[in-house]
C-alpha cells in the first residue's frame, strides 16, 4: 500500500458530507476515554475495591455482547426502529460520566462509604456499558443501511479520530488528576466524569441527525438461512479464532490494577500508560482503515493476535521494584493497542464481507455473544485466580498473562490460512453474496 491511497481516503473522509461522524467521533471518544475503564479502575482501587473485585468489573459489561442477540426480535417487535431503540439507550448509557461524578461527590462526601460505593459503581458501570454496547453495535448496522459499500469502508476512520481525541484528552487528564487527588481527595475524579457527560449529551444530539436508516428488520428469508450461513467454512472458521482470541483477552488481568496494586505505580502513571496506548490505536487505526479499504481483513487479523500473544508476554519480565517494570509496560500497552484496534476494524470489515443483507444483524449478534461469552468465562477464571493469589502478589498475574498469551499463540495458528477455492469464485448463500475474500478493490 502506498501513501497516496491512504492520503486520499482520509481527504474523502474529510469531506462535509461526513461531517456529522466526525462530530460523533469527537464525542464518542471522549465518553469512551473519560468514562472508560483508563480512569475507572483507578477510581475503583481509590474507594477502596480489591484488586480482584476491580478485575470482576470488567465482566459484567461483557454482557452486552451477548445482549446483542435481542435486537433481531427487539427490531421485529419496533417494526424495525433501529433509529429509535439506538436513540434510545444511547440517551441512557452516554452521559453515563454524569452519574461517575454523582457518585465521586457521594463517596467523597462520605454519603456512600464501603461496600455499597463498589455496589453502586458496579451497577453503573455494567448497566450503562451493556446498553452502551449494544447501542454501539446497532451504530455498525446503521452505518451499513444508510452508506454506499464504498463509503462505509471510509467509516472505521472514524476509531481513529475518536481515539485520538481521547488520548490528548487522557495526557493532560492524568497529570491534573494526579496533582488534583492529593488536594481534593477522591473529588478529583469528578472533573474527567463530568467533562465525559457533557459530551455523552452532545452525541446523542449527535445521532439524532444522522441520516434515518429506514426500516430496518431480519425478514424470515434471513432467519432461515442462518443455518446454511452457519456451514459455511470460512465464517466457521472466522467465529472460531475470534472465540478463542475472546478468551485470551478475558484472561488478561487489568493493567491498571497490575500496575496500581502490584507494580505500586500511581494512578497518574497507569492513566499515561493508557493513554500512550490510545496514541497508538490512532495510528494503528489510521493505518488499518486505510489497508482495509483495499486488503485482507483475515491476514490482518491473524497478524492482530499475534502482537497481541507478545504484548502479554512481557509484563511476564515486570517485576515489582525492576526499574524497567514501567517501560515494559508501555510496551505491553503499545504492542496491545496495535493489535486490538487491527483487530478490531479486521474482524468486523471480515464479518461484513461474509455476510451481507439483512442477516448481517443477526450474525454480528451472534459473533459478540460468542466472543463475549468466551471473554466472560476468562475474566471469571482471572478474577477468581487473582482472588486466591492476592497473598502472593506478582505471580497469580504472571500466570494470567502468561496463560492469555499462549491463548493468542493459539488463535494465530488456528487463523493460519487454508487451501480455498479461487479468489474470484462466489457461491452463493441463501440468497446473499459470499465470496472468498480477495483484496478488495479501491473505492472510487
Amino acid at each position: 500500500m502506498t501513501v497516496r491511497p491512504t492520503v486520499d481516503d482520509w481527504r474523502r473522509f474529510g469531506d462535509p458530507r461526513f461531517r456529522v461522524y466526525h462530530y460523533l467521533a469527537l464525542c464518542q471518544g471522549v465518553v469512551s476515554v473519560l468514562a472508560g475503564f483508563d480512569v475507572v479502575i483507578p477510581f475503583a482501587l481509590a474507594i477502596g475495591v480489591p484488586p480482584f473485585l476491580a478485575v470482576l468489573m470488567g465482566v459484567v459489561p461483557l454482557a452486552g455482547g451477548m445482549a446483542q442477540l435481542v435486537m433481531p426480535r427487539l427490531l421485529d417487535r419496533t417494526d424495525g426502529n433501529l433509529r429509535g431503540v439506538t436513540i434510545l439507550l444511547a440517551a441512557l448509557s452516554e452521559p453515563r460520566g454524569l452519574y461517575l461524578a454523582l457518585l465521586a461527590l457521594l463517596v467523597a462526601s462520605g454519603l456512600i462509604v464501603g461496600p455499597l460505593a463498589f455496589f453502586a459503581l458496579a451497577a453503573l458501570v455494567a448497566i450503562t456499558s451493556v446498553l452502551s454496547s449494544v447501542a454501539a453495535s446497532n451504530l455498525l448496522s446503521w452505518y451499513s443501511a444508510v452508506l454506499p459499500e464504498q463509503d462505509r469502508r471510509l467509516v472505521p476512520r472514524m476509531m481513529a479520530v475518536s481515539l485520538a481525541i481521547g488520548a490528548l484528552l487522557l495526557l493532560p487528564m492524568a497529570a491534573v488528576l494526579d496533582a488534583l487527588s492529593h488536594q481534593v481527595g477522591l473529588l478529583a475524579y469528578a472533573l474527567p466524569f463530568l467533562v465525559s457527560g457533557a459530551l455523552g449529551i452532545a452525541e446523542v444530539a449527535v445521532l439524532v441527525r444522522l441520516r434515518h436508516p429506514g426500516r430496518v428488520v431480519v425478514p424470515p428469508a434471513a432467519v432461515a438461512a442462518d443455518g446454511e450461513a452457519d456451514s459455511a467454512p470460512d465464517l466457521r472458521r472466522f467465529l472460531r479464532v475470534s472465540a478463542i482470541n475472546a478468551l485470551g483477552m478475558g484472561f488478561a488481568p487489568s493493567m491498571s490494577v497490575f500496575m496500581i496494586s502490584i507494580l505500586g505505580l500511581s494512578a497518574g502513571f497507569s492513566m499515561t500508560v493508557g493513554a500512550i496506548g490510545t496514541l497508538t490505536m490512532v495510528v494503528a487505526a489510521a493505518t488499518a482503515g486505510s489497508r482495509l479499504a483495499r486488503d485482507s481483513a483475515e491476514r490482518m487479523l491473524r497478524r492482530s493476535f499475534g502482537f497481541r500473544a507478545v504484548a502479554m508476554a512481557l509484563p511476564l519480565l515486570a517485576l515489582p521494584g525492576a526499574a524497567w517494570a514501567p517501560w515494559l509496560m508501555i510496551g505491553t500497552s503499545i504492542l496491545g493497542a496495535i493489535g486490538f484496534s487491527s483487530g478490531q476494524l479486521a474482524a468486523n470489515e471480515r464479518l461484513f464481507r461474509l455476510i451481507h443483507g439483512p442477516a448481517v444483524v443477526r450474525h454480528h449478534a451472534r459473533y459478540l455473544a460468542r466472543t463475549s461469552g468466551a471473554m466472560t468465562l476468562g475474566q471469571l477464571i482471572g478474577a477468581g485466580v487473582i482472588a486466591v493469589g492476592v497473598p502472593f502478589g506478582y505471580p497469580a498475574f504472571a500466570l494470567l498473562y502468561g496463560v492469555s498469551s499462549v491463548i493468542r499463540v493459539v488463535a494465530y495458528r488456528q487463523a493460519a490460512p487454508v487451501a480455498t477455492a479461487p479468489v474470484a469464485a462466489i457461491e452463493s448463500v441463501a440468497g446473499h453474496e459470499a465470496t472468498a475474500e480477495a483484496p478488495a478493490t479501491a473505492v472510487a
